[in-house]
């Protein structure tokens, strides 16, 4: 069974740690978790921090975090100009955008 987190419209330092909270809270429920995205409008980098690292404690577990949809819009602007679609491993690009680079 699989769980699925809203993430809200907006992640950023300001708001991270209530998003770090959420996640930690999904984290718990022991279940392989979708953080759906569609809501998310504005990112920086605390963002992405905090979802490298919950993709990591959820591999170490044994269990699989995965995004609903591709990532799109703010998100991929926020990676890009951030360099880490530069150097992508195939992890990434299958998190990240389901094995397809946005055009």
């Amino acid at each position: 069974m699989r769980q699925v987190i809203a993430v809200p419209n907006s992640v950023t330092v300001r708001s991270a740690h209530a998003f770090k909270q959420a996640i930690l809270a999904g984290y718990e429920a022991e279940q392989d978790t979708d953080l759906d995205l569609s809501e998310l409008d504005e990112v920086d980098l605390a963002f992405v921090e905090i979802i490298y690292a919950a993709r990591d404690q959820w591999a170490r577990a044994g269990r699989e975090l995965r995004l609903a949809h591709p990532a799109g819009g703010s998100v991929v602007a926020l990676l890009e100009r951030a360099g880490f679609l530069t150097d992508l491993t195939p992890q990434d690009t299958e998190f990240w955008f389901h094995g397809e680079l946005p055009q």
